[in-house]
Order: structure tokens, then C-alpha cells, then sequence
């Protein structure tokens, strides 16, 4: 079976659509016939801040996450393999397309979120969010074999306090700040994020990532943030490659199902950039997990700009076999 010129188009598109570390994008694409291959583009990694491309892996896993999706709309069961030939460690994620058939129940009613879910970088609705909701998020992220950790009010409180923590640290290592510089602000037409997706300033203290943080960007606003954020913790019980991936799996299902329902999120990540902080985090949520990403999500109080994406022929690789 092969699949068609078309199809590829609204594959890797779907793919691209991923959420990424500062937007790098970090993911090639190789496709044989109905084998679609998830690599990891190495000009893409951000060595600084994530040394160990525990959250590039994650980026990775959303990408394939987002194929799976776009296949299933297209009538295409899919199996997939993390890390599938150790020869080959580029290789991330390979994906396994059926013969086509018809839209596949369950992953294709995500299809139309794809192009709705953004990073919302701006205050939320003071509002709460439906215990039902919350639950079905969470069992969106064990379908994936991962822990969603909803934080309480005094869980929020020690999480705030790690988080300015990280964020004294981001403003003072010159080497992230110069990491940092080449992905954030200006003008970008298809990578990294642009000063109109930086969202606006807050008028006090929030819960929030500023990544223009120890640099300026003008001509961003400011506003006031919600006062008692709705924040998650998406986590693993294993701490490996692999659980980076299927973090990154999770963590999609869980955004388009979030965007299904009208919520918008964005990420505290700097909290569980650096490794003391991050070990800290983790003992807020229960030992037995480890924490990928902390996910701050409500209802969008305002329309923020959106972080381009690169063409999807980009990203494939066209080689011959």
C-alpha cells in the first residue's frame, strides 16, 4: 500500500500542527509505503536547556500523536513503535498505517482541532473547570500511559515558588539567554515564536512563562492574569526515552481533547527544566511519577497571536529505496 501525494500533504501537515520546546519544530518525516518514520532533526535540539532531548522526545511523541489522528481521518488504523531499529537512533517513533478503509472512530473526532490548538500565552476566564472535564482529560492521558496531577490550592502556592526559581535562573545563564534568543521574538514566518505570540506582560504577579524574559521586546501590553490558575502536571512513571515519547503522546491527546471543549493551555516548563527544580516538582505530585510538563489551561480570556509552522514539505525527507 502507498499512500498519495495528498495524503502525505495532510499527514505532515497534521504532524507539524505539534506542540515544540520554543517552537523549534525538532521532527523530519521518511515515508515507505504505509510506514511513516518520526525522526529527530539534530539542527533543531536545544542543547542548553535540554541537554538530554527529554523535551524535544516529548515534541516528537505530539508529532506522531497528531499523525495518528490525521491517519485515522483518512479511514487508516495505525500501530506505531518507539525507538524501532537501535541502528537507526534517529528514528523516534515508526508509525504502521492499515489499508485505508473509513474514518476511524475515536482519534479522527480530533482532526478538526488540529488547526484550532495553539499555545495561549494570555489570562484565562476566572472560571473553574467541570470535574467531568478534568476527568476526561485525565483518562485522555492514560490512554497514553501517562498521570495527569491536578494541583490544589497549596500545591499551586510551593509550585509558585519553584517556578520564580527558575525563572531567576533563566534571566541569569547567559548561555540559555543566547539559546533562547535564536527561537524567541521578532518577526517569524515559520519557526520559533514571534513577538505577537509572546502574549501580553503581567500587571502583577502571575503564574505564567515570560519567554522574553532578559531581553526586550517591545510593544507587548499588559494584562491581569487570573488569580487562581488551573494548573496540571503531566508525568510518567518512568523516566527513559520511551516515557519521553509516550509523555509527548499524552500530552496531545490531552491538548486537542482540552481544544474540543472551548480550553486553551500553555506551559510553566521552567520548572522541570532544571533538574533540582524539577525534583522538586516531583515531590509536590507523589514520587511515584515523573514530571514532563506543567500545564497551565482554562478558558482564553482574549485572542493572542498564533507561532507559525514551517511548510510541510520541509520536513520530509524524499530519499530513494
Amino acid at each position: 500500500m502507498s499512500i498519495t501525494e495528498d495524503e502525505v500533504g495532510i499527514l505532515l501537515t497534521a504532524a507539524g500542527q505539534a506542540p515544540s520546546m520554543h517552537n523549534t519544530q525538532p521532527w523530519r518525516f521518511e515515508i515507505d509505503g504505509p510506514v511513516i518514520d518520526v525522526l529527530l532533526d539534530t539542527d533543531r535540539t536545544l542543547p542548553v536547556a535540554d541537554p538530554a532531548n527529554r523535551l524535544v522526545r516529548v515534541g516528537l511523541g505530539a508529532a506522531a500523536f497528531n499523525l495518528r489522528v490525521a491517519a485515522a481521518m483518512l479511514g487508516h488504523e495505525t500501530t506505531l513503535a518507539i525507538d524501532p531499529d537501535p541502528a537507526v537512533p534517529d528514528v523516534v517513533v515508526r508509525i504502521f498505517l492499515s489499508s485505508r478503509n473509513t474514518p476511524v472512530a475515536g482519534l479522527s473526532s480530533l482532526y478538526g482541532e488540529l488547526g484550532r490548538r495553539f499555545t495561549y500565552r494570555g489570562p484565562m476566564v476566572d472560571a473553574p473547570i467541570s470535574p467531568w472535564l478534568m476527568q476526561r482529560l485525565s483518562e485522555a492521558a492514560k490512554a497514553e500511559q501517562a498521570d495527569l496531577a491536578w494541583l490544589d490550592q497549596e500545591q499551586r502556592a510551593r509550585l509558585g515558588s519553584i517556578i520564580r526559581a527558575a525563572d531567576d535562573r533563566d534571566v541569569h545563564e547567559e548561555d540559555r539567554l543566547q539559546e533562547r534568543d535564536q527561537w524567541i521574538g521578532g518577526d517569524r514566518d515559520s519557526e520559533g515564536v514571534p513577538n505577537s505570540a509572546l502574549g501580553p506582560l503581567p500587571a502583577r504577579p502571575a503564574a505564567i512563562r515570560d519567554l522574553a524574559a532578559g531581553a526586550d521586546h517591545p510593544r507587548r501590553g499588559t494584562a491581569v492574569f487570573e488569580s487562581a490558575p488551573i494548573i496540571a502536571v503531566l508525568g510518567t512513571v518512568q523516566d527513559d526515552e520511551q516515557a519521553w515519547v509516550r509523555a509527548g503522546l499524552a500530552l496531545e491527546r490531552v491538548l486537542l481533547m482540552a481544544t474540543s471543549h472551548d480550553l486553551a493551555a500553555s506551559f510553566l516548563n521552567q520548572a522541570v527544566e532544571y533538574p533540582p527544580l524539577r525534583d522538586q516538582v516531583r515531590s509536590l505530585i507523589g514520587r511515584d511519577t515523573w514530571p514532563h510538563l506543567i500545564i497551565r489551561i482554562g478558558y482564553p480570556a482574549e485572542a493572542t497571536g498564533l507561532t507559525p509552522r514551517r511548510p510541510w514539505q520541509e520536513t520530509l525527507n524524499r530519499r530513494a529505496r
